[in-house]
């Protein structure tokens, strides 16, 4: 029988349990009794298996998870190596690709591109395999991050897809932009307009695929490379994305107008060097409507210039050769955007044009050597009624025989030769074969990179572009700040027959540099003339030149040697209603001139400028030794990692050696060379050569 105990301590509301013993007053006390034997009745059968099938669904329930995230963990270590493979792949292709584009290879970038889709698609089917698929829909509601990845492929396949049409368009427009541009402009404005519009959609993905890595990147390392590589591409290349788009707009309006606009196409003889890249004996008016190439004229540079109605004070260094100046000599600034826009000034106020309201949107120069990789390309063009066969070895030579001395010259039209060579030349370049449009494309951009061909336009967004691509020919512009040294040592044949055509030029520059960051310079310009031997005198003529050094813009001369003292009597310009260019008078309004030196010093273009005259006869070789300083500034420490920049600015038209050679200021050593002295040799340098030391210790 169960033994009933009284209950002890225990009130209404239980308060505490006390040990044996131990007396406390309670203002009530509950007095029944507690069986100890007591066993619960047992609940009713149905609710026991309620019960159980609740514990059993919860067992169940939490199987079915850990078995989704055993299923999930298991197919990423399945696919863990297959995964980071093509996602590196991906980010690879995707760096390769952006920089075949940058090196104007289209198709090599769309070959990367297409083994992207691949990769993508290979990427796409292990994420959508069945039970990924469930897993990416199931936890993409719990983990954001997960669905934002499925999310990203998509996104990345859309870019990629973008991103081809892009390289193929580019790539239609290498190889067929020319002809399209010539006779059919409707269809040359769709494809710039569609190259346009995808650039606009790839410059709007890679913002979002960038956002979009950002978020992702601590997931796996194919989403930080993705976003290391967009990012990086992006800070790099986004900028040129706008730049191009904001070019192509400019390009659009000026080739689409239904009225004719106007180019004027350069042909610059470096035979004869002038600052701009060569003389300007003729050039062609380029006449562009409704998307295309109308026609081409070519002329005599002298034809506009014998109808200019007023008088312009020409250079100084001309006013040997010629009382007035003209377009003809109007390339005499090194900077050729304002040579450009100086010979563009004259073309327009001479009444062949003026009278008929003619403006020039632009200037494209082209020197001879361009011409003879075209006709290297074409093969040899017969000229039956001169009785010639023009080829790229024989051009220079007949044509300018024809322009000297021709029947030509005779009849008052020495340039007509080239009136009819042109159009000949152009209707060949239709018909080039597809790996003839390679060599030609290659061909073209290594006659940019050497300066061959410079680029000027009105329009502020092609102008802008020409510029940040450096097709402009400008001078360079120092940053603020600089630390470094300038050269560029410009050529002008002055009344020197074509003589630079054989003569060669060396420059070697020896810098130093004191322990506060000044610079000592020498430079040794050495010019030899081979054309002893030339059947033609204005091959054998003695080149004068007249050379200018273009430094940085502190700098002052402490010594020269070799140079050339020529008297020029000066023009009183007073009168007869002569003008100056307003370019030309704030130049030369900084002109002084140190006699017991024989040399002139004057600031352009933001440098500082030592000319003299340097003459060579047929048959010898020169030296031309000058030496300058450029003080050191409060500005600049010197100190571990100081990076010191030499920049040299080429002539267009002048094939030139260049050695550098640089001493560290005592105490340092150049961390490129590990020495003390930096050397730097090239036979033949591109249109800029920019070096970068760094000091060490």
């Amino acid at each position: 029988m169960a033994k009933i105990v009284p209950v002890k301590n225990i009130e209404k509301t239980l308060a505490d349990i006390k040990h044996p013993g131990h007396a406390v007053a309670h203002k009530e006390r509950v007095k029944k009794e507690i069986n100890l034997t007591y066993v619960p009745q047992k609940k009713p059968e149905h609710f026991q298996r309620t019960k159980l099938a609740i514990k059993i669904s919860l067992i169940a329930g939490i199987l079915l998870i850990i078995g989704l995230v055993a299923l999930f963990i298991v197919g990423l270590r399945n696919t863990k190596d297959t995964v980071v493979l093509r996602g590196q792949n991906i980010v690879q292709n995707f760096s390769s690709s952006v920089s075949a584009l940058g090196e104007l290879d289209p198709d090599k970038a769309s070959e990367y591109l297409r083994q992207n889709s691949k990769e993508i698609e290979e990427l796409n089917k292990i994420v959508n395999e069945s039970y990924g698929n469930e897993i990416l829909n199931t936890f993409g509601k719990i983990i954001p991050a997960i669905k934002e990845a499925g999310s990203l492929f998509s996104r990345l396949t859309s870019l990629n897809i973008n991103f081809l049409s892009f390289s193929e368009a580019l790539s239609d427009i290498q190889r067929n932009g020319f002809n399209y541009f010539q006779s059919n402009g409707e269809l040359f404005i769709k494809r710039l307009s569609a190259i346009r519009g995808l650039i606009e959609k790839i410059i709007s993905q890679i913002e979002e695929m960038k956002n979009g890595t950002a978020n992702l990147q601590k997931i796996s390392p194919f989403f930080e490379n993705l976003n290391k590589t967009i990012g990086n591409e992006y800070v790099r290349r986004g900028p040129e994305l706008h730049e191009l788009k904001s070019f192509l707009s400019g390009l659009i309006n000026l080739v689409s107008s239904i009225e004719e606009r106007h180019l004027v196409l350069f042909f610059q003889n470096p035979a004869e060097i002038r600052p701009g890249g060569g003389f300007i004996g003729s050039y062609a008016d380029l006449i562009l409507k409704n998307g295309q190439m109308d026609k081409i004229e070519v002329h005599d540079i002298y034809d506009p210039d014998g109808q200019l109605p007023i008088k312009v004070i020409p250079p100084e260094p001309l006013q040997g050769m010629t009382e007035t100046w003209g377009a003809r000599d109007a390339n005499w600034f090194f900077d050729f955007p304002t040579s450009a826009r100086t010979v563009i000034d004259f073309l327009e106020t001479s009444k062949m044009y003026e009278e008929k309201n003619i403006k020039f949107e632009g200037a494209i120069a082209i020197n001879i050597n361009v011409l003879q990789s075209v006709l290297e390309l074409l093969g040899p063009i017969p000229l039956a009624e001169y009785k010639l066969i023009i080829d790229k070895d024989n051009f220079l030579a007949e044509i300018q025989r024809e322009v000297e001395a021709g029947k030509d010259k005779k009849a008052g039209e020495p340039k007509r030769i080239i009136k009819i060579l042109t159009p000949i030349i152009l209707e060949k370049l239709q018909k080039l074969s597809f790996v003839q449009q390679k060599k030609f494309i290659a061909d073209l951009q290594n006659h940019i990179n050497l300066k061959d061909i410079m680029f000027f336009a009105k329009n502020s967004e092609l102008a802008d572009y020409f510029r940040s691509k450096h097709l402009d020919g400008g001078v360079f512009e120092l940053p603020n700040k600089f630390w470094g040294s300038y050269l560029a040592v410009v050529n002008a044949n002055v009344a020197g027959g074509k003589s630079d055509a054989f003569v060669d030029e060396n420059i070697n520059v020896r810098i130093d540099i004191d322990i506060e960051g000044g610079i000592l310079t020498d430079v040794a310009v050495t010019r030899t003339h081979n054309g002893q031997d030339e059947k033609d005198s204005w091959w054998r003529a003695t080149n004068k030149n007249y050379i200018q050094f273009l430094t940085e813009p502190n700098s002052s001369l402490v010594t020269i040697k070799g140079n050339d003292i020529k008297s020029i009597s000066k023009r009183n310009y007073d009168v007869d209603g002569f003008v100056i260019s307003p370019i030309l008078k704030e130049i030369e309004q900084t002109k002084t001139y140190l006699k017991n030196f024989g040399i002139w010093t004057t600031n352009a273009f933001g440098k500082a400028v030592f000319a003299t005259w340097f003459n060579v006869p047929a048959g010898q070789s020169k030296i031309l030794e000058i030496r300058y300083q450029t003080p050191g500034s409060s500005e600049i420490s010197l100190e571990v990692g100081r990076k010191f920049n030499f920049i040299f600015d080429k002539q267009s038209g002048v094939n030139n050696s260049l050695k550098l050679t640089i001493a560290a200021p005592v105490g340092y050593y150049w961390a490129e060379s590990n020495d003390s002295m930096f050397v730097y040799k090239n036979q033949n340098s591109s249109k800029r050569e920019i070096i970068t030391l760094t000091l060490k210790k």
